[in-house]
Order: structure tokens, then sequence, then C-alpha cells
């Protein structure tokens, strides 16, 4: 006589069947995932979409705290890039479109690093980051460049006050001969001359200095201040590491507030003057011994 099957035990058309089902269902929540959620996204985005892109740009301050250095014709051309790299309104559940507005700005030269880019109410796409500031402007064989103060070239557009002269390397390249944003501006000289300009910046006479003449750093590892005067005091190394035998740094700041009290001038009026010794170092000119007899520590040295 055949044994009936236990009502525990299921039969194995059952377990097939499950399996089966289970299966399909297993099926159907994936496919869903793949296909659905993509045409949820679309339905949201859609009804979400306002028409337009809207941008959120986090601009620099401007010192004092009030308003932005950036100029206007800088900051249209900045967020009619981001709009770019957007792409269309309906994509704003896409988060591909964020990394193409955060891409882009970090291409533009205007940056230190990748900006933060997230969305916010309403669909508005919010951009924070740090700003590169400008520094000063590179001449370098007859093209004028702008720089910033981490040593890496700038897109035209924003003013600086302060000069490099001729360093013995031109800005970086990438492989289609265009300006390079992403590297820094190769040369010791654009740093240390870049240092010396962020040393004085506090200094009150610092208005007289023009800018920096680098060209004989390479060779001599000098750098000269160039005055609003067109007149040079020779400062020497960069001041993190002064060239051997010459004075610290503290001293040659110190000889040029002197100069400053005696004189009101950091050249007192000469065509060159030398910081960077012990005794201030002053070229042979018509007004020498006028200035030799109110500072009895100056002392003449024909210009080279």
């Amino acid at each position: 006589m055949a044994k009936k099957p236990s009502p525990e035990t299921p039969s194995a058309f059952v377990t097939y069947a499950s399996a089966a089902a289970l299966t399909l269902l297993c099926g159907g929540l994936v496919a869903g995932l793949l296909f659905g959620t993509g045409v949820l996204e679309r339905r949201a985005a859609a009804a979400l979409d306002p028409g337009e892109v809207r941008l959120a740009i986090d601009w620099p301050v401007a010192a004092g705290g009030e308003g932005t250095w950036m100029p206007r014709a800088c900051s249209e051309d900045l967020e009619a890039l981001a709009h770019e790299a957007a792409g269309p309104s309906s994509e704003l559940l896409d988060h591909e479109q964020l990394h193409r507005v955060a891409t882009a700005l970090s291409q533009s030269g205007w940056y230190s690093k990748m900006p933060q880019v997230m969305r916010e109410a309403g669909g508005v796409i919010r951009v924070q980051g740090e700003w590169r500031v400008p520094a000063a402007n590179v001449r370098y064989r007859g093209d004028d460049f702008l720089i910033s103060w981490d040593g890496n070239p700038m897109p035209p557009g924003a003013q600086a006050s302060n000069w490099i002269f001729d360093p013995s390397i031109g800005p970086p390249r990438d492989s289609a001969g265009e300006r390079d944003f992403q590297r820094p501006w190769a040369g010791e000289d654009i740093a240390a001359s870049l240092e010396l300009l962020g040393k004085i910046s506090a200094e009150p006479w610092v208005k007289q200095v023009q800018g920096v003449d680098a060209s004989l750093y390479a060779s001599k590892g000098q750098l000269v201040l160039i005055t609003d005067q067109n007149t040079k005091v020779v400062w020497g190394g960069r001041p993190s590491k002064p060239a051997l035998g010459e004075v610290s740094t503290a001293q040659k700041l110190e000889h040029l507030r002197q100069l400053v009290r005696d004189t009101k001038r950091i050249d007192a009026s000469y065509p060159m003057i030398y910081v960077n010794q012990e005794r201030l170092l002053f070229d042979l000119s018509a007004t020498a011994m006028a200035q030799r007899q109110t500072s009895p520590d100056i002392e003449e040295v024909p210009e080279p």
C-alpha cells in the first residue's frame, strides 16, 4: 500500500512552482529598478522642471566684506560656462549634471580646487569653492599674463596692481599649446617673486612698489624691486632663504623702513639702492653727496 505524503512535506510540483514564482518576482523587481526607476526620475524631473537651469554661485568677497572683486564680464562668462555644462533643466535629478558643472568650473582657472556643486530646493544648483586670488601680472617676452597667489596662471579680466617682470620660463601650456590653468608656473623666480610681494604687502610704503624684476634670479639669485618712479631697490634672495652673505629678511625690511622715515621713499630718490647688505649701498648719482650728508651710514657704489 502506497504511503500518503505528509501534510508538512510539499510536493515536488509545489516546490518548483514556488521557486519559479520567486524567480519571476525577483526578476520583476530588478527590471523595475533598471527600467522603472528611470521612468520615475524622468517624471519627477518633469514635475520639478522650472523651465531653465538656475545657478547660485557663491562669488569671492572683496576686501572689507562688501561686494566682490570679480569683474562682471568674468562672472557672466563663468555663469555661461556652468549653464552649458549643466545641459537641459530636465536633468535635475541626474547626478552627472552636477559633476559636469564642477569639472567645467574647476578647469576654468578661477578655482584653486574642484568646487562643491549641490542641489537646493526648487532645483537650484549651488556652487561653492575656493577662489584663486589675482596676485600679479607677469610680463614675459612682451606678453602679459595674470597669476594667482598659488602660482597658477589665471584667465584674463581680473585686476592686479603688482607686476613680475621677465621670469626665465614662460607660462605652462597643455598638449595643444593653450595656457594650462591646472599647473603652477614653473621656475623658482616666480615663486620667489610672489613670496616677496606677499612679504611686503602689509607695509605702509607698498604703494611705492610697482613690481619685482625677476630677470636676474635664475643666474644670480637676485630679486629687484621696481618702484613707481622706475627706480630699483636690489632686494637679493627670496625672503625664505636669503642668499649667502646677505642680511636677513628682517634687516632688509628695516633698511626700507628707515629709508622711508628719513626720506619718505624706499629708494631715497636714487636710481638704484642695495638693501641686502649691512650698510645701505647707493649708486653714484648727482644727488649722492647731498644724501650722504644727511645719512652718514650710506656708502656709494658705482651702478653695475
